[in-house]
């Protein structure tokens, strides 16, 4: 991410700016923007503590109490109790409240705590790297070498199958002999298309997995613990809402509308 908003400072702005003065200001608050954006929520969950359980103070019943510990585990790496919803991580060497997964992009545990801003980093990164590709495609087109026209003799083919396979060769051979003058910085702009896209997909990818468990109101621990069985979390985007902690009455009339929108459906 760092050398993709380093390469876009190097070739997009001089070019930007080139072509408008409104543009390349505009292109810097949008960007100033986002990466803000995207660095904080990543420095807050990769260095926020996932969420530890609750401590239990244990080892003789006036501490506990009768029925204290029902419903909790052992564990054998923390050598304390440990809730049903709480899972240990070795790679943090601790008991983590609500744990989804180990994430070793961000190299912390995403749990209880720091569950909700590694969702905004994922969609804030999402919307960065498709404001780079948005941005690099855009500025590669206005430095491009011009492509020489195809000649006449392209639509001479005898058949159908000749002409489109003349056509495609012709575009083929006029695009690479562009790309020869092709300054670097135009190069740049083409590698960073091309990264931004692939970013984009795999983040892409992982958002739409952890908002469908969201919306299925259960982790990625819980998915894997309940497949091959007859338990299911009940679906509904009021799980999404609780999630992310809205308490609006917008937000509750249109989740409503849509509750009765597929009440009626069925």
């Amino acid at each position: 991410m760092s050398f993709i908003i380093g390469g876009g400072i190097w070739a997009i702005y001089p070019i930007v700016f080139s072509i408008s003065y409104f543009c390349g200001v505009l292109h810097i608050t949008i960007s100033v923007m986002l990466s803000i954006t995207t660095f904080c929520t990543y420095f807050l969950s990769a260095f926020r503590s996932p969420g530890a359980p609750p401590l239990i103070p244990w080892g003789s019943y006036p501490a506990v109490g009768k029925g204290g510990l029902q419903g909790y585990t052992f564990c054998n790496y923390c050598s304390k109790p440990k809730s049903s919803n709480s899972h240990h991580c070795r790679s943090c060497g601790m008991c983590v409240l609500d744990m989804d997964h180990h994430c070793p992009f961000i190299g912390n545990c995403v749990g209880a705590a720091n569950h909700r801003v590694f969702i905004l980093f994922l969609i804030s990164a999402v919307i960065s790297n498709f404001y780079v590709s948005i941005i690099s495609s855009f500025t590669a087109y206005h430095i491009w070498p011009p492509i020489r026209s195809l000649p006449i003799s392209v639509l001479s083919g005898p058949t159908d199958y000749m002409l489109i396979y003349g056509f495609m060769k012709e575009i083929a051979f006029a695009f690479f002999a562009s790309v020869e003058s092709l300054p670097l910085r135009g190069f740049v702009l083409v590698y960073l298309f091309i990264a931004s896209i692939s970013v984009e997909i795999g983040l892409c990818v992982l958002l739409w997995q952890q908002m469908s468990y969201i919306y299925e109101g259960k982790t990625y621990l819980i998915h894997l613990s309940s497949r091959g069985t007859s338990r299911n979390s009940k679906k509904d985007c009021q799980n999404i809402v609780r999630f992310f902690g809205c308490p609006y009455s917008a937000t509750r009339c249109l989740l409503g509308y849509w509750n009765a929108r597929k009440i009626h459906t069925k």
